[in-house]
């Protein structure tokens, strides 16, 4: 029988959560993140989920958590001690993975951008530039041999818009898409051409730079990840591969070399 893992991608706004097998994905689902949920009624959503699904839960042998949020953490390990009987892994940069970083104390360094790392270097086998566009937007630089070099936070499409609109009386809230040009003849099309070009101008010229400050490193490849990497996919310039799963099957190779141990 192939072992069956359970992923967790905790976010500030969604959690994603995949089911591999030792053959890959199964299925994967995304749930809105929600602090004021109890460890049962999360265990209820996850278990309406899997059963939707035809997954078996109880199957699962090992769980592997990325999480940004503490009370969530605590939450979803409380809720898995308690209804599934599974090992855990709670990813953090002192997790044993290969990478190696630069600060003495690596801890403030969050688990998805270490997982993302993890899973580009065993993905693509290169040096490479991650940029993982959800709450914020994060732009990392990692060498083929494991070396977090560093990473660029900013906010995120989403919040920068809410908060444009939040403080605009005169601009309505709008539906995010990708702009057909540059420059807009209503205001519709003059905010989607601030909000996602002008976020794609800088998500470029980040790359351009951080590419230019390494160039000691060759054949830098970049890879765009995140729920709204699809939405920009036809602004952005220079991103070679667009991986919507990478933290999922992070998670999902950090399990595999786990159990290899």
């Amino acid at each position: 029988m192939r072992n069956q893992y359970l992923v967790i991608d905790i976010g500030n706004t969604n959690i994603e959560i995949g089911v591999y097998n030792q053959a890959g994905i199964v299925c994967s689902w995304r749930i809105n993140t929600n602090l004021n949920q109890s460890k049962d009624e999360y265990y209820a959503t996850l278990d309406s989920l899997a059963k939707s699904s035809n997954i078996n839960l109880q199957m699962t042998k090992l769980t592997a958590i990325a999480s940004v949020v503490p009370d969530l953490s605590r939450i979803f390990n409380n809720l898995l001690r308690r209804h599934l009987n599974t090992e855990i892994i709670n990813v953090s940069a002192n997790t044993p993975l290969g990478l190696t970083f630069p600060a003495k104390d690596p801890s403030f360094i969050g688990a998805d951008l270490v997982v993302n790392a993890y899973s580009a270097l065993h993905k693509y086998r290169t040096n490479v530039i991650i940029c993982d566009f959800g709450t914020a937007t994060t732009i990392q630089l990692i060498g083929n041999e494991g070396r977090f070099y560093g990473t660029v936070i900013a906010p995120g499409i989403i919040i920068s818009s809410e908060s444009l609109f939040n403080k605009a009386s005169l601009l309505k809230s709008i539906q995010l898409e990708t702009p057909k040009h540059t420059l807009g003849t209503n205001t519709k099309d003059s905010l989607l051409s601030g909000i996602i070009t002008g976020h794609c101008l800088m998500v470029d010229s980040f790359i351009r730079r951080i590419k230019a400050e390494h160039s000691e490193l060759s054949n830098i490849k970049v890879v765009a990840t995140g729920g709204i990497s699809t939405l920009l996919e036809k602004s952005l310039t220079e991103i070679d591969f667009f991986d919507k799963k990478l933290t999922l099957d992070g998670l999902y190779l950090i399990c595999e070399s786990h159990l290899q141990k």
